[in-house]
């Protein structure tokens, strides 16, 4: 037979920013950066968004590679001469935050032991959110 039906559940709502007097903006531009394959290399990603100038949301939209060790690393579903730590598990570990809102999806070269841990998405990260296998997030008005 078929399993128990799973709950609808609500959109998350990411953090956004306020005014200076702690009011949130009526009326704001948010500017959305999207990256493809982020192939766990989020420094290179973070510090090419400095170069845009304001960035309100990074959309990350696939080979994300959240590796947080070397068992991670292990599992990592891509031929071994790609398999790298890369720079996720810093910011995993607090070593480093994400200095911009990030959303991401999974793609085909996944640590997916880890992702599987958050079938329905979460903060991987200070700052980073995984949207799981189907999610919905809400932010800034979007």
């Amino acid at each position: 037979g078929a399993g128990a039906a799973e709950a609808p559940r609500a959109a998350a709502t990411l953090p956004q920013s306020a005014t200076a007097g702690g009011a949130p903006e009526r009326q704001r531009t948010l500017r959305v950066a999207v990256e493809g394959c982020c192939h766990g290399r989020l420094d290179e990603i973070y510090d090419q968004l400095g170069q845009l100038g304001k960035i309100d949301l990074l959309v990350i939209c696939g080979d994300f590679q959240a590796v947080r060790n070397l068992s991670d690393l292990a599992c990592m579903a891509c031929p071994d001469k790609y398999k790298s730590m890369n720079t996720f598990y810093k910011y995993y570990a607090g070593q480093q935050v994400a200095p911009v809102p990030t959303v991401f999806i999974g793609g085909n070269h996944e640590a997916s032991n880890y992702l599987q841990e958050l079938f329905y998405g979460g903060w991987v990260a200070d700052n980073i959110y995984y949207l799981g296998a189907a999610g919905v997030v809400r932010f800034g008005g979007l």
